[in-house]
């Protein structure tokens, strides 16, 4: 038997620096006696959950299949509903470089318009989504929305002007709310926080993927324009849309309820045994005790204040306000650049797959690097350097430069994107709790990037047209406020582990004991939580 079969996963006590890296293993939620050990508390925390086994071991090659069951089983299907997501909110740039500003007599200002109308609405109902996630359940809330999100973008085959424009983007922005945090969370189920990274670029390498087939869809769909008198640009929606309603609704019937619910409909005869069952939710227990509830339930009012107020959330938050700012601008109006530039209007939906393909690999590999050395701040600041670096070289580039130089730098622009977005989805996930306000952090973290389009959407103007020198380096501005952010957080949470161990420095049992009675503090808010960075 090789000497990884024999390795046996059991609960055991970490000292001070294996906690200080991970963080805190039974910190995540307030009850048992401070005084018990940390194997009686987990133990106690663990009995919540009739699957969990305190006792059980099992070996790293149990593990790997396990892990390697979630990725084949639920998170391919994911991939698959993300890129119809991304299918839907891509393909309005991918459409205005057919004539669908012509045909619906509207002009560029109106097309900014949109993009905060929609944004808009999928910022208000972010929330309160994920709010009703919480009580039905990602597997039965996710697909409703995917399935009227589909359905509102195919709708937009019947337009007629600026108002039904504008009416059908607010819809589309609404159903797509509390889609990407809820599968945050829903990943929270089946992973560990030092899985989650990886997972999360996984999930967002989907965009990558959906983009670069986007191109070449567009290229072919517009190419309809005049089948059964529809305009290029209606087929586009229409059949994209379609697609999407389509998956929504297979997504009924394959997305399972969780780890021991996996068994009906498409699944069949469910994914895993019942062995398998135990250790999925025993491992996840044993990593964030916060997992261990079972029930139901609305998120608290008390959770949603405690989110909204917190110091610790909200420089992650402006890290995805000001990182992503720059996403926006450079993925909508590259194919309009490119064509203002002189190529073929069709061809630069073709053109944009390379810095997609790029966007995929770079994103993957810090994703990975991140999980492996359990890092996120350096590796946040470090990839969003490599963006800025992209982002201040179309600034630089000379106004005669040759056109072939300006894609090449928009390429490696759109390589830098998202590279550092699931690290910080990852880092936030970690380090909130408990669950409700887990929910809450994360639906906060979307809306902060999904309303960079608002403020990104007006960074180029048309009198800065082709080149759009001073957004650019707007751009550049924002991207090196996220690299301080990034470091401010990492020594933030350094800050205050230390300040909660001095605290509680030569604490008697009595005093815990005392602590446990008397505090209101829950969640990352107890002095026994420890933060990763």
């Amino acid at each position: 038997m090789s000497s990884e079969k024999q390795e046996v996963y059991e609960y055991r006590y970490e000292g001070p620096e294996d906690i200080e890296r991970k963080g805190s293993v039974a910190s995540t939620l307030s009850g048992p006696n401070q005084a018990d050990t940390p194997d009686e508390k987990l133990r106690k925390l663990g009995e919540q959950n009739p699957h969990y086994d305190h006792d059980l071991t099992w070996t790293a090659a149990e593990e790997k299949q396990l892990v390697r069951i979630f990725d084949l089983k639920v998170l391919s299907w994911i991939g698959v509903m993300f890129f119809f997501l991304q299918l839907d909110r891509g393909n309005l740039s991918n459409a205005l470089t057919d004539n669908l500003m012509q045909d619906l007599n509207i002009d560029l200002n109106t097309i900014t318009l949109s993009t905060t109308i929609f944004v808009l609405f999928f910022c208000f109902f972010e929330i309160p989504s994920n709010m009703i996630i919480r009580r039905v359940g990602p597997h039965r809330w996710i697909p409703f929305l995917m399935f009227f999100w589909g359905l509102a973008t195919a709708s937009h085959i019947w337009l007629k002007d600026r108002v039904s424009f504008l009416i059908c983007r607010a819809l589309v922005g609404t159903f797509e709310a509390g889609y990407i945090p809820g599968i945050a969370i829903y990943l929270t189920t089946y992973y560990k926080r030092e899985e989650m990274a990886l997972r999360l670029s996984i999930f967002w390498s989907t965009l990558s993927v959906a983009n670069s087939c986007a191109g070449v869809l567009s290229y072919f769909i517009l190419h309809m324009r005049g089948i059964a008198g529809l305009a290029g640009w209606r087929w586009l929606f229409l059949i994209e849309g379609v697609a999407t309603a389509f998956v929504g609704l297979l997504s009924f019937f394959i997305l399972p309820e969780g780890p021991t619910g996996t068994k009906g409909f498409l699944r069949f005869s469910g994914y895993l045994t019942e062995r398998q069952e135990l250790i999925a939710i025993t491992r996840l227990i044993r990593d964030d005790p916060s997992k261990a509830d079972p029930s139901k339930s609305v998120v608290p009012k008390a959770d949603i204040v405690r989110a909204l107020l917190s110091p610790r959330i909200w420089p992650n938050v402006l890290i995805g306000f000001f990182g992503l700012l720059p996403s926006a601008p450079i993925t909508v109006f590259t194919p309009i650049i490119l064509k203002m530039l002189g190529f073929d209007a069709l061809k630069t939906n073709l053109m944009t797959i390379p810095g997609y393909i790029l966007g995929l690999i770079i994103m993957s590999t810090v994703s990975y690097s991140s999980d492996r050395f359990n890092e996120r701040a350096f590796h946040g600041a470090a990839a969003t350097l490599y963006y800025a670096a992209c982002v201040a070289s179309l600034a630089l580039l000379p106004i005669n430069a040759n056109k072939y130089s300006l894609y090449i730098c928009l390429i490696f622009t759109m390589g830098g994107q998202t590279c550092w977005h699931p690290v910080n989805a990852a880092w936030i996930a970690s380090n909130t709790a408990p669950v409700g306000k887990r929910t809450i952090a994360l639906a906060m973290y979307i809306i902060s990037v999904n309303i960079t389009a608002i403020a990104g959407s007006n960074v180029f103007r048309s009198k800065d047209a082709p080149r759009f020198f001073t957004g650019m380096w707007i751009l550049f501005g924002s991207l090196i406020i996220t690299i301080l952010l990034f470091i401010f957080q990492r020594y933030h949470f350094i800050y205050l582990n230390k300040k909660r161990a001095s605290i509680t420095k030569g604490w008697t049992a009595d005093d815990w004991r005392h602590y446990n009675e008397t505090t209101k503090d829950v969640g990352d808010d107890r002095l026994d939580f420890v933060y990763s960075y």
